[in-house]
Parts: structure tokens; C-alpha cells; sequence
């Protein structure tokens, strides 16, 4: 695995050392940040089920200012301090090992808000709808801000409070982009 773009581009980061870890695709993420575009400049950035960290670094590395990641596998919390360690020390980002759900509770008694959210849960966990709707509810994203879920292909969304406003498709893997509903 390496960094797409950006200041670290081409820099290697370690993959997942245990299960039910899945990466995402290369291709994926570089589509992922074109089309976000811009808007990853001076950024606050949200990786929520980080795994491995690399949306995170490849937010850093293509110009977030401040980047969260959240995961609550002790595994992963290792193995994304272990791929920070490529960054600058000026660069870290704020690692924290708590379920998601914790996370943003902790997001919303600091107020804090984010330009951008990734979401990529454990597909098997039916993760997706809950955590959307909890954003949502907390305000976590920011007023102009967009959340993107990556997910099975097939995944339908019904019951969300936030705007749906683009799909797309890579395989077997989508990219499901929100934002909130009254932009």
C-alpha cells in the first residue's frame, strides 16, 4: 500500500496484520479524492472505521489540516500509529481507539465539526444507516461539509437524515456522498 497524491505520494504504508481489516482499493481512493476535489484543502477530515489509517495519511498528504481517525480494534490503533510514523511531526493526526458511536458522542460535547467524514465500516456490521443518522443528529458535519460512505455495491440507503447527492460505482464497491439536506 502506498500514498496516492499529494505530499507523502509514494510513500509505503503497512497493510492490515489481522482479520477483518479490508484496505481500501487504490483505485477506489484515488477516485475517492478527485472527486472531493479542493475541498481537502485546509480541511477537517474524519476517518471513521480507519483500519489501516491510509484515507487519513492520503487526507494529510493531499492538504488536511486536521485529520480524526477512529477505530476501536486495538490492532488497527497500532497498525495506524505504526503508518503515521511517515508523516512529518508537524502532520500527526488525532488517533483515537473508541467504538464509533463513542466517538462522535466525544466529537459533540468538544464541538467539534468536520468539512469532510469517511465512513468504511466493517460491511458485515450494518453500521452504515445508524452511524449516517448519528452524524446527522449531532451536527457533526459542518455546514457546507459532505460525508462519504464507502460500501457494498447493492447497499440501498432509506432512513437517512442527510442528502444523498452522488453514487458511484467500482466494482463491487461503492461511494455514496451526503451532505447536509437544506445546501
Amino acid at each position: 500500500m502506498r500514498v496516492i497524491a499529494g505530499k507523502y505520494r509514494g510513500r509505503a504504508i503497512n497493510g492490515p496484520k489481522h482479520k477483518g481489516v479490508r484496505p481500501t482499493a487504490d483505485r477506489v481512493k484515488e477516485a475517492l479524492f478527485n472527486i472531493i476535489g479542493i475541498k481537502i484543502m485546509d480541511a477537517a477530515f474524519l476517518d471513521l472505521f480507519a483500519g489501516t489509517g491510509a484515507i487519513g495519511i492520503e487526507a494529510f498528504s493531499r492538504g488536511a489540516t486536521a485529520v480524526t481517525m477512529v477505530d476501536e480494534n486495538l490492532s488497527s490503533i497500532r497498525l495506524i500509529q505504526e503508518n503515521c510514523k511517515i508523516l512529518l511531526t508537524e502532520d500527526r493526526p488525532r488517533i483515537l481507539h473508541l467504538p464509533a458511536s463513542r466517538a462522535l458522542k466525544l466529537f459533540d460535547r468538544e464541538g467539534m465539526t468536520f468539512d469532510l467524514i469517511f465512513l468504511d465500516p466493517p460491511f458485515q456490521a450494518g453500521l452504515l444507516t445508524d452511524t449516517i443518522n448519528a452524524i446527522a443528529d449531532l451536527n457533526l458535519l459542518k455546514p457546507h461539509g459532505q460525508l462519504v460512505a464507502e460500501h457494498p455495491r447493492d447497499v440501498r440507503f432509506e432512513g437517512i437524515r442527510l442528502k444523498l447527492f452522488d453514487e458511484r460505482n467500482y466494482g463491487d464497491i461503492g461511494l455514496t456522498f451526503f451532505k447536509i439536506d437544506n445546501q
